[in-house]
């Protein structure tokens, strides 16, 4: 009776030892973490939008090129320039063209969103803000921020892209 007292004595003190009971050659390696997806950090996010707002406001380019001001495609350009010295081509339709697509559901904040303005071809660009929110260039209005559920917007939509990793 003694010696099963110990025993289970000894079983429970052994239970309780704090080293690991599994050892991977005399060290313990810390799992890796794993990052669900390749989103861009909240810095990252921030400075992108920092460069963004500076553009709110400015005027749309006109048809002369001795206009000051800008249209969608070079408003996309110059962001995405001085952002990571990504170099987009000239057009809106161009620029489609680049990057990775991406399905509504899953649009990210620096998306680039597209839309067929004269219903024949891809001829209008803005970038994506998130809560289904895109700036962009008017035409009457300069740059700014409209919502994609506005009817006109909906019902032009093309697709979106990714160029940002």
């Amino acid at each position: 009776m003694k010696n099963i007292l110990l025993f289970i004595l000894l079983i429970s003190i052994a239970g309780c030892v704090t080293t690991p009971r599994y050892r991977t050659g005399g060290f313990e390696t810390r799992p890796e973490v794993q990052y669900l997806d390749d989103s861009p950090t909240t810095s990252e996010n921030i400075r992108l939008g920092l460069i963004l707002q500076s553009y709110l406001g400015k005027p749309y380019k006109g048809k002369s090129k001795y206009e000051p001001g800008l249209d969608c495609s070079h408003f996309t350009r110059s962001v995405f320039q001085k952002y990571n010295k990504i170099v987009l081509p000239r057009t809106a339709a161009e620029q489609y063209t680049q990057g990775k697509e991406i399905h509504f559901n899953h649009l990210r904040y620096g998306d680039m969103v597209f839309f067929k303005t004269d219903r024949k071809k891809i001829s209008h660009v803005g970038v994506y803000v998130g809560d289904r929110r895109f700036i962009h260039v008017s035409t009457s209005r300069g740059v700014i921020v409209s919502h994609m559920n506005e009817k006109y917007w909906s019902e032009r939509y093309v697709g979106a892209r990714r160029i940002l990793k």
